[in-house]
């Protein structure tokens, strides 16, 4: 198959303070602009201040972080990309095990994110806002987080479930009024102190996006949470009993919600029976068993390089919540190697250019059937 080897910059940073001074921190990065996008003519002075008040009830202290990024940047508030495009795009896979399947004991959630490099941040942020949760987390839209862990040791990631939801053209429209995924993780991640906290927020949450949403805690609970046009249903898992395992990919996997949509594109149905595969396979895995599968090539692993068809992998991720551990190896390149972030330390800002591949894509891979 036909392929470039290309360069990217990929970057880690930290921020602590009140939620104001975070968001002037924000401001004083190098990319600045790239988030000066002009709200739409729909996005009046009264969607805006709905959109305030809804991010003031479920993600206390966004506004403030808002505000003081407008101060320093220069940029109204209306025209953050953030501010318009958060109240109502990315595909990965999802893959929890309890600490009964790994050979360390520790529960762990693995994740690959496919997407665009054009619209992705590449970035991973250490964020301290004053008396809140201190997490490591990958940031989408700057102001966003789209997978990370939490000084108590909440582990939260996510896929897309079914087509992305956006107010962007080209993308499925919003059935409900309600939040954007990163803006739900960010909430849980800085407000929430187990998966169970976790999955009382989000049951209450009007969430507008349709999200396979993955949660781990130390004590070894494991939730995955899905949500398809404002119907809600959830699976639970626990060391004591039962399944070791949870997974998912694009389409709704959890039986009482696949009346809504029951079919899905042909590579996120084999993405998912070979997760299912892999965490059937042996009694229990070392981590490196874990990277080695998740950086495999689509279709024996969970990685791809369709970067110009909007599904190459950006970031390859394991959370352990018992060690408070983010890792992570950039843009699906073993080359590229892995790196350990613990919550508990700093490490100070740093930038790096690594390599990726780009594929020309597969229009099997993309085509849709239903799901068995």
């Amino acid at each position: 198959m036909k392929h470039s080897m290309e360069k990217q910059k990929v970057s880690y940073y930290e921020l602590e303070g009140t939620y104001r001074e975070i968001g002037r921190q924000i401001a004083g990065q190098e990319d600045t602009g790239k988030w000066y996008i002009p709200a739409p003519e729909y996005f009046t002075r009264e969607a805006l201040e709905e959109a305030l008040g809804l991010y003031d009830m479920y993600c206390p202290g966004i506004r403030e972080e808002l505000e003081g990024f407008s101060e320093a940047a220069g940029i109204p508030v209306k025209d953050i990309a953030y501010t318009w495009m958060t109240m109502l795009v990315p595909r990965c896979s999802g893959l929890i095990l309890t600490g009964k399947k790994t050979l360390d004991g520790h529960p762990k959630i693995a994740r690959n994110y496919e997407f665009t490099i054009e619209d992705e941040d590449l970035k991973l942020c250490r964020t301290a806002p004053a008396g809140k949760y201190a997490h490591i987390a990958g940031t989408i839209v700057e102001f966003g987080r789209c997978e990370g862990i939490n000084e108590k040791g909440l582990a939260v990631s996510m896929s897309s479930c079914g087509f992305p939801v956006s107010n962007m053209p080209g993308m499925r429209a919003p059935k409900i009024k309600g939040l954007q995924f990163w803006a739900v993780i960010r909430s849980l991640l800085e407000n929430c102190a187990d998966a169970q906290e976790a999955l009382e927020k989000v049951m209450q949450m009007p969430i507008a996006y349709n999200i396979n949403l993955y949660l781990a805690d130390p004590s070894g609970t494991g939730i995955l949470f899905e949500t398809m046009d404002g119907e809600k249903a959830y699976e639970q898992i626990s060391p004591n009993e039962g399944p070791q395992y949870l997974c998912g990919t694009n389409h709704i996997v959890i039986e009482q919600l696949k009346h809504l949509e029951p079919a899905g594109m042909n590579n996120s149905i084999v993405r998912y029976d070979r997760l299912k595969k892999f965490a059937e396979e042996k009694e229990r895995y070392s981590e490196e068993e874990i990277r080695k599968f998740m950086l495999a090539e689509y279709p024996e692993g969970m990685t791809a390089h369709y970067y110009k068809d909007g599904f190459g992998t950006i970031k390859t991720v394991i959370l352990d919540p018992v060690e408070k551990r983010y890792s992570i190896c950039w843009l699906g390149q073993e080359e590229n190697g892995w790196k350990d972030y613990l919550v508990d330390e700093k490490k100070g800002a740093c930038v790096e250019e690594l390599l990726y591949r780009n594929e020309d894509g597969n229009p099997e891979f993309f085509a849709f059937r239903p799901i068995g």
